[in-house]
């Protein structure tokens, strides 16, 4: 017996997506989506924000904002964000243009620059765009952007909390970028998800800002989680050459030997992850982590986050 229905689009209930154009540097594709049940005029939240917006939000939503997620609510409600690049620029583009938002000063003459290059010549010649260039040292002025900007600008027309306690979520060169800004004072974000950053990238710029940082503050109030794949150490060439292993662990000995008593930081090498596979776990693993309520490490507070869960859901019931 055939069934009889008519297919139709499904769109995620509170999911917006919208372009804005930053002066210097361009258009972005913006997408946000605010808790299940907010009323107008009601509570205002972190924010979850996730670079590479056009790879990680979904992921970021279905993890945070999903059905699964909505009928087991277990992280705190938040207001997520992916900031990404327009679809019609090409990927080329994205690929230059996330080199040059991600990065401080760097002039790409390492073997590791030269490998990326590399790829994003062989990208523009695939999309027939030989003029396109890519450079480096945008990282000041993308966080302007995401810190004078776009937050505040999203916080009048969605229930953000600009106090609140934000989380920065970044895979690859987006790692490479999360990782730089836990050491910037002026970052706007206090939970760090670092997904396989790409540690060799922008000449030691992300020890020389830790170093910077370490020699005018003596604490940092942080939450961190750093991870990367087993596979992604050793067997791709490129990889190797970003030291995303090398990244994680850092990142962990770093914290270990300072002991900075605000600052948490969790860190784990993935076993079975590449480079591509990796997202989904450390999305979900490393939500939990950064809001300290992953089963197994905090399990007292997921107890506690758990149970009053379950009562927020109970209570339409009443």
């Amino acid at each position: 017996m055939t069934l009889a229905f008519e297919p139709r689009p499904y769109r995620p209930a509170n999911h917006d997506q919208f372009d804005v154009m930053a002066e210097g540097l361009g258009r972005y594709r913006i997408d946000v989506s605010v808790p299940r049940g907010h009323r107008e005029g009601g509570t205002r939240y972190p924010v979850i924000l996730a670079v590479d917006g056009n790879l990680l939000f979904d992921i970021v939503h279905t993890v945070a904002h999903g059905r699964f997620a909505g009928a087991a609510p277990v992280l705190p409600p938040s207001v997520l964000v992916g900031v990404g690049y327009p679809d019609d620029e090409g990927f080329a583009s994205f690929y230059a243009r996330r080199n040059s938002d991600f990065h401080d000063d760097w002039a790409m003459t390492d073997p590791l620059g030269q490998a990326l290059h590399q790829i994003f010549n062989a990208l523009k010649a695939a999309e027939g765009k030989p003029d396109l260039t890519m450079g480096t040292g945008g990282y000041p002025r993308f966080m302007a952007f995401l810190r004078d900007e776009l937050l505040p600008s999203l916080a009048k027309h969605y229930p953000i909390d600009l106090a609140g306690r934000h989380t920065l979520i970044g895979d690859s060169s987006g790692g490479h970028f999360a990782l730089r800004a836990v050491f910037d004072p002026t970052s706007p974000f206090r939970r760090y998800l670092i997904i396989s950053p790409g540690f060799s990238a922008g000449d030691d710029g992300i020890q020389r800002a830790a170093e910077g940082y370490a020699a005018t503050h003596p604490d940092l109030d942080v939450d961190v989680f750093a991870c990367c794949g087993t596979v992604e150490v050793d067997q791709d060439p490129v990889g190797a050459l970003c030291r995303f292993g090398t990244g994680v662990l850092w990142t962990a000995e770093w914290f270990g030997a300072r002991r900075w008593p605000s600052a948490r930081c969790e860190w784990e090498i993935f076993n079975n992850e590449d480079h591509l596979s990796i997202a989904p776990r450390a999305v979900a693993t490393g939500l939990r982590s950064v809001h300290r309520l992953r089963p197994g490490v905090h399990d007292a507070e997921l107890k506690r986050a758990t149970a009053a869960a379950q009562q927020a859901l109970m209570e339409p019931a009443r």
